[in-house]
């Protein structure tokens, strides 16, 4: 099955919302709330990371593993600093993997 040119926009633009959307929301909790905005700050990086790859111009194998570790740190802020946040932890380790696939997925 081939992907045609207009659902690669279409995941860019939703992308790009995404990581608006998600910067947004990590600075109205960054007076407040520091934990729920560093969570927003490293899922806006990811899609950030994954737009790029996206547009034919991926980041570095190194760049998917620091954003991993990011990613995994950020779930243990989640889980052992953050108030009820277990969910935000589980969707960081979520995409902590995903990182780490794309990062096999490229063979630079």
């Amino acid at each position: 099955m081939e992907v045609g040119i207009n659902e690669v926009f279409r995941m860019q633009i939703w992308y790009g919302a995404i990581v608006l959307f998600s910067l947004g929301l990590g600075l109205s909790y960054l007076q407040d709330e520091p934990p729920h905005a560093v969570n927003f700050f490293v899922i806006a990086l990811y899609f950030f990371v994954i737009l790029y790859e996206f547009r034919g111009k991926p980041f570095s194998r190194r760049t998917y593993l620091l954003l991993s570790l990011l990613l995994t740190g950020n779930a243990m802020i989640q889980f052992f600093l953050a108030e009820n946040n277990a969910i935000f932890g589980l969707v960081s380790l979520f995409f902590a993997y995903l990182a780490l696939q794309g990062r096999r997925r490229l063979r630079h």
